[in-house]
């Protein structure tokens, strides 16, 4: 078992991130973007998602939100900046009790994400 807080790093085309979730007690669910993960949140509760790009672009804002179960709340670049690209930090609110599915496209050559986000 690996300590609280501990990200593995996995480079994947473009992205560097980690899927990684911490949230003890009322604050955001936290978590680093990696494609195609499924997290699961508590009704009331916000999620913050961070992506890291490599390179020019970054991820477009509003992301694609396939629920109203999951609610977006706004977008911010994450600073210091990195020499890589920007960092982002993406916040939603768990609405209602379903799945929904969260695309975050690229305005450059940056993969895709997609995650799923299972609220109960």
């Amino acid at each position: 078992m690996r300590a609280p807080g501990w990200f593995p790093l996995l480079p994947l085309r473009g992205l560097i991130g980690a899927l990684g979730l911490t949230g003890c007690g009322q604050g955001p669910l936290e978590a680093n973007g990696v494609p195609s993960h499924t997290l699961s949140i508590t009704t009331g509760r916000e999620l913050e998602i961070t992506l890291q790009t490599i390179g020019p672009g970054e991820y477009a804002s509003p992301p694609l939100v396939s629920s109203s179960g999951v609610r977006f709340l706004g977008a911010r670049v994450v600073t210091p900046a990195v020499p890589a690209g920007p960092t982002q930090r993406f916040r939603f609110e768990a609405v209602s009790q379903g799945v929904a599915v969260i695309v975050f496209h690229h305005t450059g050559q940056s993969p895709t994400i997609e995650d799923t986000i299972i609220v109960h």
